[in-house]
């Protein structure tokens, strides 16, 4: 036995089994090539040892083995099913052509069209496993920070709605929604006095916050991505005209997905707030937006920008707001990350004073605030002017040790008694935020009700999957009804009608009204679902994404990169 390639052995092998040893030997130079590990051997045993100790994904086995096909056949399937095996005819090394049993080519074809279409599957899924586990660390990163919180999330997801409505191939709206992702990781070393002065700066401080596409770069540079972000995280800030840093670059200079996070980066610094001013309204960002069109932006850039963005204007319904006053910030925390920042704007305070200011401010709907930052008679001061200073419409949601001590607040409120769970207290600010009728507790089973409309299935699991809950689901839409159960956050049982497991999941997840129940401590001894809770819920949002598609088909892909 020889081995004419020694590749990885993680790279896909052949193998060469003839007695002729000068058509084996045509054959392993034939099949030679960078990328391919060939082995050969003119013994059975030697063939079927090989085939168990490496990595084989085809046989070429030629009309003198000393073994029967089918016999051989049926040992290969033994040892590694799947295995692809073809006899060739006798042949000589000086011919350009030989033949092969049209059943066992068929089956190879097949079986590689199968394997490339799993692998193409798999490296989808590993994509949006990895954006998904990075955006979910850097909200985690930043929970707590009331000026950039999400913002990369917002950034990195218009940005890609803007790649694909150009055109532009599927690994490069990966890449530069990965880029807008991750374009700020630099932050980390500026000084975070600096990043919330509420004055202009001069040139020394700005040097430090100039630098931080670079930091990004050097923080990131041990991390193998399948995409080139170097140049469009470097670039981010480069402007059209030649005015922007750090190398002053202009027009097509720019990468197409550096010019366009440039873009998107600027509309959202413009309308949310940041420690020096306000947050502007929508309308008078994007005419700044369309202002600098040609001098800061790309205008083919800025023109896409405008479609998408009305768009979304259009569909966007008003956030609703929620302020958490608490000393620690945990609850907010827990709410940000437990609900979607395109629904609710939570707003935090740490002082009774700021918490005032904030209701003036920002009139939220709903108004958390921990009985236990302030003494009794102080918190019930601060309650009392709090109703005095929100609108008639707001909601009162208390965090109290103990039952009674809502009840001598002397006003309508809604509590939740320590200690707090985050599916509790998120499912609770909910209700109260879309007017979902929430029962009370019930001494044998803890549950809720509501509108799948209000409160969707994914966002279901992704809080009992984060409080690690053991809980049954039940879903009604239009006489039809599906079943949920999770075992400590895990989804064990899927069914709807006459479908179980995945599918059952994946029918349910579509559903976009209906009626839900939960019902925790409830369990199921028939397990149908085995898959990762993560891995469905990211499968389920390709399911909703090609959802969407059908509704909305995108332009035609275009290969060029300005």
């Amino acid at each position: 036995m020889s081995t004419n390639n020694k590749k990885s052995d993680e790279s896909i092998g052949i193998l060469i089994f003839n007695k002729n040893e000068g058509e084996r030997r045509a054959l392993s130079i034939l099949m030679k090539t960078e990328d391919n590990r060939v082995f050969d051997t003119s013994d059975a045993l030697e063939a079927l040892h090989l085939l168990e100790k490496d990595n084989i994904g085809v046989i070429l086995a030629g009309h003198e083995t000393g073994i029967a096909r089918r016999e051989f056949k049926a040992l290969v399937g033994k040892i590694k099913p799947g295995v692809s095996v073809i006899f060739t005819s006798p042949f000589s090394p000086k011919e350009k052509e030989f033949s092969v049993n049209i059943e066992e080519f068929l089956k190879l074809i097949n079986d590689y069209l199968r394997n490339e279409n799993l692998l193409y599957r798999q490296l989808g899924e590993m994509g949006r496993f990895s954006y998904a586990l990075a955006d979910r660390l850097l909200q985690i990163f930043a929970v707590n920070d009331k000026y950039f919180f999400n913002n990369d999330h917002m950034v990195a997801e218009l940005s890609g709605k803007i790649a694909e409505k150009m055109g532009l191939e599927d690994a490069i709206v990966e890449a530069i929604r990965m880029a807008a992702l991750l374009r700020d990781l630099g932050r980390v070393v500026i000084h975070q006095q600096i990043l919330e002065e509420t004055k202009r700066l001069d040139q020394t401080e700005l040097t430090p916050i100039k630098a931080h596409p670079i930091h990004t770069m050097q923080i990131l540079r041990h991390v193998r991505f399948p995409w080139n972000l170097d140049t469009i995280i470097s670039q981010h800030h480069e402007h059209y005209d030649g005015s922007g840093y750090p190398m002053g670059l202009k027009g097509r200079e720019i990468s197409i997905g550096a010019r366009i996070i440039n873009v998107v980066d600027a509309y959202y610094a413009i309308t949310t707030d940041r420690p020096y001013r306000r947050a502007l309204p929508k309308d008078k960002a994007i005419a700044e937006i369309r202002k600098n069109a040609g001098s800061q932006f790309d205008p083919e850039v800025v023109e896409v920008f405008l479609s998408v963005i009305g768009e979304e204007i259009s569909e966007t319904v008003a956030r609703k707001r929620v302020l958490i006053f608490e000393r620690e910030l945990n609850v907010a925390a827990m709410i940000k990350l437990g609900t979607a920042s395109d629904d609710i704007e939570v707003i935090h305070a740490t002082s009774s004073i700021e918490a005032i200011s904030r209701i003036r401010q920002k009139n939220p709907q709903v108004i958390v605030a921990d009985a236990d930052a302030l003494e009794f008679e102080t918190f019930r001061r601060f309650y009392h002017t709090a109703r005095q200073t929100a609108s008639e419409e707001s909601r009162f949601l208390m965090l109290v040790p103990e039952k009674n001590l809502a009840e001598r607040l002397n006003g309508r409120v809604d509590y939740v008694v320590k200690p707090i769970q985050i599916d509790q207290i998120t499912m609770k600010i909910k209700g109260l935020l879309f007017d979902v009728s929430l029962p009370e507790p019930q001494e044998e089973v803890r549950g809720l009700t509501g509108k799948i409309e209000d409160f969707n299935l994914t966002d279901i699991i992704q809080i009992l999957s984060l409080g690690l809950k053991t809980a049954k689901v039940e879903i009604a839409k239009d006489g039809e009804k599906g079943l949920l159960y999770l075992l400590r956050g895990k989804i064990v049982h899927a069914s709807a009608g006459s479908l179980r497991g995945p599918d059952a999941f994946f029918q349910l997840i579509r559903w976009d009204h209906g009626s839900f129940a939960i019902l925790h401590g409830q369990v199921t001894n028939e397990v149908n679902v085995t898959l990762d809770t993560m891995h469905l819920l990211i499968d389920a949002c390709s399911v909703l994404d090609e959802k969407q598609a059908v509704k909305s088909p995108q332009m035609p892909k275009r290969s060029k990169i300005y």
